[in-house]
């Protein structure tokens, strides 16, 4: 026990270190933790000796992912985005397969061989597509959620494939092992929906008495489900997902997700530790020419099939880009694929080099397509106009006039909802833009005139300008897009027209100043500012203000839940 807390302590540490230097260079610390497992694993210093608990930790991890990813879902989206999830899904495996036998096949490798590398460049990376996209704070837009419906796809699919290499390993009755798993997974199905509907409720309105219990009743349910599904079709990552959907409309989910959230960041941070300790590399380079190749494949070729496939789908452009953009490196399930075909004897040690490799050069390079997408779309994009015909989907998440609007609030979250209470102003001088589905919903059933957008786009800020709006408000406090947004406001400016922005740090603000902002509010400054004037009335007595103001206060909170 002490030599795993010692090994543990160093991998810790050493992933800190990394951590804070690749951030001081701007470089993703997803990165900074894989190479903390490949410095300290068994290619370079060897420091990790406890592969079995690592690899349980990671577990957790995943877990504690995908129950916090489902509990931020609706399932009304996910019902919405379903069809276009298992087409393009589908499409995608079959295409990159095709593709990837083809040129494995062409590379030298073996018919066997050949099969297993197509098959292992089909899958992404659901933890790491998740995580970034949770970084970027886009997993309530509507190209995460479509990119989550790819994952569920995928999983299915690699799960399938699993099944089918362990028949032939074990000798297994193929037909029998797949019969078993179909049935497994209703039976799975309506044991979530019974649960979901009769039960689920009332157990957490018990746990909801103490928040010690609310905490534990979150993580009781994520293993219950997760071990549950694991045993029935060898899946945690489905029993997890189910688990954080089937509590995501109690009142409770927000207190769950925001206790867990941590925990979950911290067992991640050791998933790709491990991720990275577990990296084989190979001793010549007879290699590296194959892996370079087939990862071409992957950062290329899957964004330009899934592009593709969603724009003939009537995707608009920006949607199909962000989601194919998303899915440039290859899963975990590719390597577990790769592993169990070289343990019967299927691939050589080769291809189980070739694909770490590849796993390697996808992982880095696509972490960047997910984090810097908003850029690369403008680069390749700014003069491209294709694909013009847009989903049902989005149309239904558009109201807009052809009229000016007094007002455009970009973001109509918490923030964007109190700015129009405090306002007063009527809704038909409004125009609301947010990337959000659920949202956009929302309001065009209060009587909003709204579109889906997201404020990251040009294309979005131009729209808005169109409509010729005397004040834009935007409540997304992302410095990229605050940066474009007065760009192209200055372009438009007029004495009468004013921009409102929200920072997220004194520093940002002042940055935006100097790129001629007319306002820049940060809200951690806002709320030291309320703090000094409640004192202030508190040393007056004014009790009855206070009183009156907090009951404000309580009703916008209960409102929200």
């Amino acid at each position: 026990m002490t030599e795993f807390f010692l090994e543990l302590s160093a991998v810790i540490v050493v992933a800190a270190a990394l951590g804070i230097i690749f951030k001081k260079f701007r470089q993703p610390t997803v990165l900074a933790f894989i190479v903390t497992g490949i410095l300290l694993g068994s290619a370079f210093f060897d420091v990790i000796s406890f592969q079995g608990v690592m690899a349980i930790f990671s577990d957790l991890g995943i877990a504690f992912l995908l129950f916090l990813v489902g509990i931020n879902l609706d399932p009304k989206v996910l019902k919405d985005i379903g069809k276009t999830s298992i087409i393009t899904g589908l499409g995608q495996i079959t295409f990159t397969f095709i593709i990837g036998f083809i040129i494995a096949n062409v590379l030298g490798f073996a018919l066997i061989e050949s099969l297993y590398i197509g098959l292992a460049l089909t899958f992404s990376s659901t933890i790491i597509i998740i995580k970034l996209l949770t970084d970027k704070n886009d997993l309530n837009s509507l190209y995460a959620k479509i990119s989550i419906g790819f994952l569920l796809v995928q999983d299915a699919v690699a799960v399938v494939a699993l099944i089918f290499v362990s028949a032939i390993k074990t000798e297994a009755i193929l037909s029998q092992q797949i019969i078993v798993f179909a049935f497994n997974i209703v039976v799975l199905a309506i044991l979530v929906w019974f649960v979901s509907k009769y039960v689920i409720k009332r157990l957490f309105d018990s746990l909801a008495l103490s928040q010690e219990l609310l905490f534990l009743g979150g993580i009781s349910w994520c293993f219950a489900l997760a071990s549950l599904s694991m045993i029935l079709v060898d899946s945690k990552e489905i029993g997890a997902f189910l688990a954080g959907i089937s509590i995501a409309s109690l009142p409770y989910s927000y207190e769950v997700f925001a206790k867990l959230r941590y925990v979950r960041d911290f067992f991640i941070v050791l998933f790709f530790v491990y991720l990275g300790s577990s990296f084989v590399f190979a001793s010549t380079g007879e290699v590296l020419v194959p892996a370079i190749i087939l990862s071409l494949v992957v950062l290329i070729g899957n964004p330009i099939i899934i592009f593709v496939l969603m724009s003939f789908l009537g995707y608009k452009p920006r949607t199909a880009f962000m989601s194919g953009s998303s899915f440039a490196q290859i899963s975990e399930f590719s390597l577990i694929l790769i592993f169990l075909g070289a343990k019967i004897g299927h691939v050589s040690q080769k291809v189980t080099s070739t694909i770490t490799i590849v796993a390697v050069i996808t992982i880095a390079i696509s972490t960047y397509f997910i984090l810097y997408n908003n850029r690369i779309y403008e680069a390749l994009f700014k003069k491209i106009r294709l694909f013009k015909k847009s989903n049902p989907l989005e149309n239904e998440l558009s109201t807009v006039k052809e009229k000016k609007y007094k007002l455009v609030i970009l973001g109509f979250g918490e923030t964007g909802a109190k700015v129009f209470s405090q306002i007063k102003s009527p809704k038909k001088d409004i125009l609301v833009i947010d990337y959000d589905p659920r949202v956009v919903k929302k309001c065009i059933k209060e009587g909003f005139d709204c579109m889906y957008g997201d404020a990251t786009d040009l294309d979005t800020i131009k729209f808005a300008m169109t409509h010729k709006p005397d004040i834009i408000v935007s409540t997304v406090m992302d410095q990229e897009t605050n940066e474009i947004l007065v760009k192209e406001f200055k372009k438009k400016k007029k004495e009468d027209r004013n921009l409102i922005i929200l920072a997220n740090s004194l520093e940002d603000a002042k940055h935006l100043y100097e790129k001629k902002a007319d306002f820049v509010l940060v809200p951690s400054l806002l709320a030291a500012e309320r703090i000094g004037v409640i004192i202030k009335d508190l040393k007056k007595g004014r009790n009855f203000e206070l009183d009156w103001l907090r009951r404000i206060h309580e009703n916008d909170i209960n409102h929200k839940k």
